[in-house]
Parts: C-alpha cells; sequence; structure tokens
C-alpha cells in the first residue's frame, strides 16, 4: 500500500515521538516493529521494557525493547503510523543511517 510513499523529515521525526514512553500505545496497538531491525511482531511479543524519563517535557514511563534485537526502537500501530516494511526502512534511514547526520 505505501511502497513507493516517500515519508518527509518532519513525518519521521513526529513519528519517532512514538518510539519511547508508550507502554500504553503499545499495548493497544495490533502490530508492533522496530525501526531498527525492521521486523514486525504483535505487541504481546514484548517482554523487556526500560524506566525511561524525558526530562524536559517532564514525562516518566516506560519503552518497549524490540523481542529481536533489543533496541529501544519499537513503534505501535496505535501511534497512527503504518507498520509496514516501507515505513520501517525509512524510520531506519532517518534515525540509524547516514540521513541521522542530515
Amino acid at each position: 500500500m505505501d511502497a513507493h510513499r516517500i515519508y518527509s523529515r518532519q513525518e519521521l521525526t513526529d513519528a519517532h515521538k512514538h518510539s519511547s514512553l508508550h507502554e500504553a500505545e503499545v499495548k493497544r496497538s495490533e502490530l508492533c516493529g522496530c525501526f531498527y531491525c525492521t521486523a514486525v511482531f504483535p505487541p504481546t511479543s514484548i517482554v523487556d521494557w526500560i524506566d525511561d524519563r524525558n526530562v524536559p517535557e517532564q514525562k516518566v514511563g516506560a519503552t518497549a525493547l524490540c523481542p529481536k534485537c533489543g533496541i529501544d526502537s519499537v513503534i505501535g500501530s496505535a501511534s497512527g503510523y503504518p507498520i509496514s516494511p516501507e515505513f520501517l526502512q525509512a524510520m531506519e534511514a532517518r534515525w540509524f543511517s547516514a540521513g541521522v547526520l542530515n
């Protein structure tokens, strides 16, 4: 469906906000994906969470760790973003490849 979709830098930045302090959102999701290893899995596969905090926004909560690679780059479908290979690859390119420096 979004095979040829180009995501803007702003969309990827906004989506990234859904990758931490997101326990409730992830648990409401039908599907989750990791934008580090691009694995897709149900939220029930997540067994490891880290206590996290965002000091500037004064938020505290739990952040999911990917059950496949262990990285804290999980986003759930309840975020409103597609959990598709194309979207996860775009996120990976933005946050972990050379794109993170641009």
